[in-house]
């Protein structure tokens, strides 16, 4: 059986971590025995599973002193614990906790498996940061992606990180999806007013801005916003609602167990400018729930043409809504059918083969 050395700093809600975990829990299922270093525990309770604690107050994690010592600190732990371990294997799901176990891999060989969720150059220009960050993301990343073996959820991402780092090669490349998750098809009957979501970090990449400025233009009686989620824009997006006046017609839900609002949900909502592969919209496909989502390379790879909008017109995204309002018994069915027939080969099991892919070296 393997042994594996991961590290992440903690958990944080959304996507990412979600999918992480599953990792950890698919490795630990077949037999094999985890490691991994962080502030404070993963939500994973196993006796194969062990914690390695990064000495840091758990709640003073949100600044420059903290990443200043882990970027320092974390590898020369890694490396102390990959070898006292005898660690066969190592992976991680962002390019700083690749960048860090790299001396290990280069020490000893380990196999290091790095899953790309995300393009964190772009978010980081998206998000207006300045130019030393943007530079030093890039770095890190090229460092990162040097002789490892790279999965990326989309295919549109593998070839932007290819393309900015031609000097900094991977010794694999594979495109690595995430799957649509065998979750309980639900038998919906349609609410009035019709039941809107958007799910995910409320920030200015999943663009939920944009769908609220659609909801001024949506009559109150027919159709509720539910925002599910929390996150640095949610301010800034209440005092947008309260500007508009659409206190009563838009929910701040903050984060809600997946299995309580997709039954009530009839459409979501994904206007995002820059996305990996989300899985708040795959998992509501499998739900059987209709989605309207942001027309980039990447919604590309999920959704048919006929499900995709401009992200940057909101009187498209406006119109497009009212219409599937006013004959919403006719439009969702064919919607979601297109969409389950569109995204039939991203069914496959996930957690076998994101063992397979870390432990093949």
């Amino acid at each position: 059986m393997a042994v594996v050395l991961t590290s992440y700093y903690r958990p944080r809600p959304g996507g990412c971590c979600k999918r992480y975990f599953r990792a950890i829990r698919a490795l630990l299922e077949q037999g094999h025995t985890v490691h991994y270093l962080a502030v404070c525990p993963f939500p994973v309770n196993h006796p194969d599973c062990h914690f390695h604690r990064f000495p840091w107050p758990q709640n003073k994690t949100e600044n420059l002193l903290f990443w200043g010592m882990f970027f320092l600190f974390a590898p020369v732990q890694l490396l102390f614990l990959g070898l006292r371990q005898r660690v066969t294997h190592l992976f991680a799901f962002d390019s700083l906790y690749v960048f860090l176990l790299q001396p290990l891999r280069i020490l000893k060989r380990i196999p290091l498996s790095f899953f790309v969720r995300g393009d964190a150059v772009e978010q980081h220009r998206l998000k207006d940061h300045g130019k030393f960050i943007i530079l030093a993301e890039a770095v890190t990343e090229a460092l990162a992606i040097a002789h490892v073996r790279m999965y990326s959820v989309a295919e549109t991402l593998q070839k932007n990180i290819l393309c900015r780092h031609r000097f900094f090669r991977p010794e694999h490349v594979q495109v690595f999806p995430n799957e649509i998750p065998q979750l309980k098809l639900i038998s919906h009957k349609l609410s009035s007013p019709m039941h809107m979501a958007c799910v995910g970090i409320l920030e200015k990449r999943k663009n939920q801005s944009l769908i609220i400025d659609c909801m001024a233009h949506i009559d109150a009686a027919s159709a509720k916003l539910y925002l599910y989620g929390t996150g640095p824009a949610e301010a800034e997006f209440k005092e947008q609602a309260d500007n508009l006046q659409l206190q009563n017609q838009i929910v701040f839900a903050g984060w809600v167990d997946a299995d309580l609002f997709w039954p009530q949900v009839d459409l979501l909502l994904f206007p995002s400018l820059l996305e990996g592969a989300p899985n708040a919209m795959l998992e509501a496909i499998a739900c059987g729930v209709a989605v309207l989502a942001s027309d980039i390379p990447e919604h590309r790879e999920i959704l048919p043409h006929a499900s995709l909008l401009d992200p940057t017109d909101s009187q498209a995204w406006t119109k497009r809504i009212q219409s599937i309002i006013q004959k919403k018994e006719t439009m969702l069915f064919p919607l979601r059918q297109e969409q389950a027939e569109y995204t039939r080969r991203l069914r496959f099991d996930w957690d076998a083969e994101v063992v397979k892919k870390i432990l093949d070296s």
